[in-house]
């Protein structure tokens, strides 16, 4: 085989490792931002807390990821996202029901 032949199976073999990696590890980072979004949710809306008193439950882990929380259709209903990188979760409070993972 020549040198090029080699590179080409080599790049071939790369993305193939890559491509299974991707499909195997993806949920983790979903999962994580899934879980954070409920969770911070079930804090704010449920508990009463402030956002900075539901952080410190999480400590350095939630720096590591974006919060955001629309309090926009309050009292009825709000929506906290929490993402990292493209990996985005999402959880939904409605009165009289309480939080829920949305995606």
């Amino acid at each position: 085989m020549t040198r090029r032949r080699w590179l080409i199976a080599g790049a071939v073999a790369l993305i193939a490792v890559l491509a299974l990696a991707w499909v195997k590890l993806a949920p983790w980072p979903r999962t994580g931002a899934t879980y954070l979004a409920k969770q911070m949710c079930s804090c704010l809306f449920l508990t009463g807390r402030t956002e900075q008193s539901c952080r410190t439950d999480f400590g350095d882990y939630v720096n590591r990821f974006t919060v955001r929380i629309d309090r926009t259709g309050l009292p009825r209903t709000a929506k906290v996202t929490a993402s990292l990188a493209m990996f985005r979760g999402e959880a939904v409070y409605e009165d009289g029901y309480g939080c829920r993972i949305a995606r």
